[in-house]
Formats: C-alpha cells, sequence, structure tokens
C-alpha cells in the first residue's frame, strides 16, 4: 500500500525533551520557576507545553495577555499564571473569573487592576523599570505605586524587572539588576517583602542573585541557547519542523530558478521542490537564498533561488539518493532557529514565533500526562 503523502510541512513537539530542559533549568537556577509561555509558547502550543511544564513542577506560568490566560484554563491548566501585560479596564472578570494574575506595570493597569479587586481578593506581581523604557514603573515612584496598592488590600505576590541584554551585555545587566535590587531593599524597609522576585529571563540565568527568589526563563526552555552570552546549562531543541520533497527535476547549466531568475545553475543540476515557504516562516531574504539549507538524507542542500510563499527549492545534485517523498528538515538540529534568524537578520525568538499556523504541530507521545495526544493545525 502506498503511504500518504502530505504536501504541507509538519512541526513535531518533543514535550519531553521540555520536560527535560525545565528539570536542568530548576536544577541550575534552584529557585522556583516562572515558565513563559506566551506567543503559543514560542510557536510550539501553549496548552499542550503550559500542561508539560505543569506536571514538571513549573511554580507559574507567564503569559502576555489575558487572553492568552484565558485560552490556557479552558485547555485544562490549573497552575498559577501571570499576565505580563496586566489588568487592563474591562478585563476585571477575565482575571477574577480564570484567577489570572496581573503584573502591574502602567497607570491603565493600576486601574484595571484596583477595579478586578472590588470584585474578589487579588493577587499581583509589581514591575520596576529598570532600563528597558518598555513597560514598568521608574525605580523611584515604584515604593508610592506599591504603597498605594497595599492599601487598597492587594497581596504584592511579586516583583519583577526585565533585562534589556543580558544576552549582549553584561555591564549592562549588572547595572540594572544592581537598580533592582535598591528597588526591592526599599521596599523591605516599609515592609514589602514579595515572595517572588524576578529578574532572570534565560541569559539573566548567568547573572543569579540571592536576592532572586524566583526565574522567569523562555527560550532555554525550548531547547536554544541565547547568545553571545547565557547560562552553562545542556537543553536540547524542542520542535523540528520537517517539509516534504514534493518534486525533484534536473536541469541544464544556465538555467534560471525561482522568481526574478536571480540565481542559475552553474551546472547541470537537481533541483527539489520543498512544501514549505516564506508563509510558513522561512525568511524571503537575499541571505536565505545564498546561504540557506535545508538538511536532506543526513546532508546540506542549499537553497537555491528566491523563497516562494509555499515553496522552496533546493540544490541535490550532490545528494543523488533524494527522491520525491522525502523529508526536509527545515528547523531543528540543523538548521536551527538561530540560522533562520540569521537569514532573516533578526533573532531565535522571531523564527520560533513566525513558524506558521498551516504548519500542523504533532505532539511527542513518550509524556504520561495527556499533553501528548493533541494535535493542532
Amino acid at each position: 500500500m502506498a503511504r500518504r503523502l502530505s504536501s504541507r510541512a509538519e512541526a513535531r513537539v518533543d514535550l519531553a525533551r521540555l520536560a527535560g530542559n525545565y528539570r536542568a533549568v530548576a536544577r541550575l537556577a534552584a529557585r522556583p520557576v516562572i515558565a513563559v509561555v506566551k506567543a503559543d509558547a514560542y510557536g510550539h502550543g501553549a496548552a499542550p507545553a503550559a500542561r508539560t511544564l505543569e506536571a514538571a513542577g513549573a511554580a507559574m506560568l507567564a503569559v502576555a495577555t489575558a487572553d492568552e490566560g484565558d485560552a490556557l484554563r479552558v485547555a485544562g491548566v490549573h497552575a498559577p499564571i501571570i499576565v505580563l501585560a496586566g489588568c487592563l479596564p474591562g478585563q476585571e472578570r477575565l482575571f477574577v473569573e480564570h484567577e489570572l494574575t496581573p503584573v502591574v506595570s502602567s497607570a491603565l493597569g493600576v486601574e484595571g487592576t484596583l477595579a478586578a479587586a472590588r470584585l474578589a481578593p487579588l493577587r499581583i506581581h509589581l514591575e520596576v523599570d529598570t532600563g528597558m523604557a518598555r513597560l514598568g514603573f521608574a525605580a523611584e515612584e515604584t515604593l508610592g505605586i506599591a504603597l498605594r496598592l497595599v492599601e487598597a488590600g492587594l497581596v504584592i505576590e511579586g516583583v519583577m524587572t526585565q533585562l534589556a541584554g543580558a544576552d549582549e551585555d553584561a555591564a549592562g545587566a549588572t547595572d540594572q539588576l544592581d537598580r533592582f535590587d535598591a528597588v526591592l531593599a526599599d521596599l523591605a524597609r516599609h515592609a514589602v517583602r514579595p515572595f517572588f522576585a524576578h529578574a532572570a529571563n534565560s541569559a539573566g540565568l548567568a547573572f543569579l542573585r540571592p536576592t532572586h527568589t524566583a526565574v522567569r526563563p523562555g527560550l532555554l526552555l525550548y531547547g536554544l541557547h541565547t547568545r553571545p552570552l547565557g547560562p552553562d546549562v545542556e537543553v536540547e531543541p524542542v520542535m523540528s519542523v520537517t517539509a516534504p520533497v514534493l518534486q525533484v527535476r534536473d536541469i541544464g547549466a544556465g538555467t534560471p530558478v525561482s522568481y526574478g531568475g536571480q540565481w542559475r545553475a552553474s551546472r547541470p543540476s537537481r533541483i527539489a521542490a520543498i512544501g514549505f515557504g516564506y508563509a510558513d516562516g522561512l525568511p524571503r531574504t537575499s541571505a536565505a537564498s545564498t546561504g540557506g539549507f535545508v538538511q536532506l538524507r543526513g546532508r546540506k542542500a542549499p537553497i537555491v533561488g528566491a523563497v516562494c510563499m509555499d515553496l522552496t527549492m533546493v540544490d541535490v545534485t550532490d545528494i543523488p539518493d533524494a527522491v520525491e517523498g522525502d523529508e526536509a528538515e527545515v528547523l531543528g538540529e540543523a538548521p536551527t532557529a538561530w540560522d533562520l534568524g540569521d537569514w532573516a537578520g533578526t533573532n531565535a525568538w522571531q523564527a520560533l514565533t513566525a513558524i506558521g499556523p498551516r504548519v500542523t504541530r504533532v505532539y511527542d507521545e513518550r509524556t504520561n500526562h495527556g499533553a501528548a495526544e493533541d494535535t493542532e493545525q
């Protein structure tokens, strides 16, 4: 019986690796881990990833928005969830009904959080801006905001900051952490002592201090190191993406390939068309067209010509056993998310979250708590 081929790509998500990465990070941190699962768990699938991390022992989960937290509750996730964007006016009932913990980081967040607290008791995390110039309160105003919230009956469970460049600027990270520690000391002098004080993202794990009572990693959990700086911990990529070889054809020397004909064969060549394009997450850049590659039968097959919306052509002249129906690895051990990020002129975070929704997620079955049974489109 002929095997059934798909015309589209498939992302295999190894939940056992995710749990193993979590355990490695938790051993390194030696304190509670707030696992970041925002942006659909960096493209891996928020619900399966969250259930895996919850079963592995994550103290809390972090999402970006209330809607992300709502979706996890609907999916049966019971672990505490912090919402990094906070509770905005109009979202109060969502936070109360789903027991979401807002990160208070703006005047709007204060307004929404106080409204939610009038409906039910509420625990919060407070964000300090120590050098990101994004969300968060300036160091000098944090104490006043904290005391106002405490007087309103809120429990400040956590205080956090976001490191702007721990993956590339050790001096900058140290300066931010000094400011954060000064705020924590100021709060303590006024009897505000949060259980969770967290600044360390994945790269920040290399700068842990005794004042940090929790960590907040993302990228490391999914098996990718930050660069050039980051902690020394062994993790493995959780997601690998494969795409089918839909056609293999022979072309003569001088034949142009793909839109614009910017690449021409310098010799008689075999060209394979794979079912993965820029709509699926492969960057359409000159760097991808000139230095990009996929893995096919254990060997590198260079990308040739412009990446198309749904297809990419690769040179398999030196892979004579490549045939139609083969699977090409477009993300995983090689090329990595960092490779795709380099070709796009960005980073591994964006490369992972760019893997499109029509790439079917298939979850490894080695876990035993139910998360592996999901398949998402």
